[in-house]
């Protein structure tokens, strides 16, 4: 059952032939041995032909999907998922871009290529104006019904796990990063061979005070943050001004060593309030300014900026740099870090996660010369401010 790799190489940009899809399916259908085995599975299972079109689904993929079979075979697995890289593609699933990345299609072309059982995991994205993301773990391997070679494909639904992972991950990062800074103040102020002047031991215990409420809202943070994921947190709502937000992000971050020798620069500032979470918020554009002067060179300027766009406010974190293709094909998922030697992969991810699951927004980003990269949040402005905007409106 093994291929050439030039014959695995050419069903990347093979276009769909549903008509054998079709026929195939039908012989499936009169098999009840292996119809009956499917549903046996309690993961999503795609049977596969040579071309990588369904041929059969089990309830619990069409149920899951909400999609009938009749919708489902002839198929490609990112045409019945809904993967948004399929309007890219030339000739549909697998012969995009952004294809060659996606472990679905990897586990996919390895099986048929070995003739052995091949498992990744895999990060889909989903939808049409609302983007969401699938994590899956697959698991592709070779079967036959009368000599016809065929893909049997498993897809089980690990997000939930995956969001728990990062969460628990940044937990513990900014947990150590935040005591870690408390033990370093309070090692300078025990010791007793160390004279310190008054100005500096009194920013000594300002600092420990500091970092100390901030471990507690770290450790409030997440609390919460767990309580949402069993669907128990009612989200904390804050009146923001989104000046003095701005100011304090700018603040927080231009004493960091990552700011060392960059400029940390404040653009458009609306007088305008917005009702959100504010420890949430803060976290996420401290998030990706820290990743912002990162990305920059010495010398170089980031700037923070938001526009009032009426109903809705626009944050925005600009580096002069420029990502790499395959860096921006990449980015939100949850595995992937432009940081190789660090791995965390989780700056990007929990910035989109925290924002369309905790703050009701969504995330982009631009990379291109000349303007450089930009990660832009868009949030809903307050209740208060829209019914003071259309008061305004209103008056004669």
């Amino acid at each position: 059952m093994s291929e050439t790799p030039q014959r695995a190489a050419a069903k990347l940009t093979a276009p769909a032939d549903p008509a054998a899809a079709n026929a195939l399916a039908r012989r499936i259908r009169l098999d009840s041995f292996l119809s009956a085995f499917l549903e046996t599975i309690p993961d999503m299972v795609l049977i596969l032909d040579d071309e990588r079109q369904t041929v059969a689904a089990n309830r619990q993929a069409q149920e899951t999907l909400g999609k009938t079979e009749e919708f489902i075979i002839g198929r490609r697995p990112g045409d019945v998922l809904g993967c948004v890289g399929v309007a890219e593609a030339p000739h549909g699933c697998g012969s995009g871009a952004r294809c060659g990345l996606c472990g679905a299609v990897q586990a996919i072309l390895a099986s048929q290529r070995t003739g052995e059982k091949a498992s990744r995991e895999a990060r889909i994205l989903v939808g049409g104006t609302q983007v969401a993301a699938l994590d899956l773990f697959v698991t592709a391997r070779p079967a036959t019904i009368d000599a016809i070679p065929l893909t049997v494909f498993i897809l089980r639904d690990i997000s939930d796990q995956k969001r728990r992972a990062v969460l628990e991950n940044l937990f513990f990062h900014d947990v150590l990063n935040t005591a870690g800074g408390i033990h370093g103040l309070a090692e300078i102020l025990a010791d007793s061979d160390r004279c310190l002047a008054p100005d500096r031991e009194t920013a000594c215990r300002q600092g420990m005070a500091r970092l100390s409420w901030r471990l507690i809202e770290e450790i409030t943070h997440q609390r919460d943050m767990l309580a949402a994921e069993r669907g128990e947190f009612v989200p904390r709502v804050d009146q923001l001004a989104v000046p003095a937000l701005l100011r304090e992000v700018c603040e927080l971050y231009a004493g960091h060593p990552v700011a060392h020798e960059r400029i940390l620069a404040l653009g458009e500032e609306p007088d305008c309030v917005i009702s959100n979470n504010g420890a949430i918020l803060r976290r996420v554009l401290g998030n990706l300014v820290k990743n912002a002067l990162e990305a920059t060179a010495a010398g170089g300027t980031v700037r923070v900026s938001c526009r009032d766009l009426g109903e809705r406010v626009v944050f925005a974190v600009n580096n002069p740099g420029v990502m790499p293709s395959q860096v921006q094909l990449q980015l939100f998922q949850r595995s992937f870090s432009t940081k190789a030697a660090q791995g965390r992969g989780l700056g990007t991810y929990s910035v989109k996660l925290f924002v369309e699951r905790h703050l009701r927004g969504s995330v982009g980003f631009t990379s291109e010369d000349p303007e450089g990269t930009t990660f832009s949040v868009t949030l809903p402005k307050s209740p208060a401010a829209k019914s003071a905007a259309a008061a305004a409106r209103a008056a004669p």
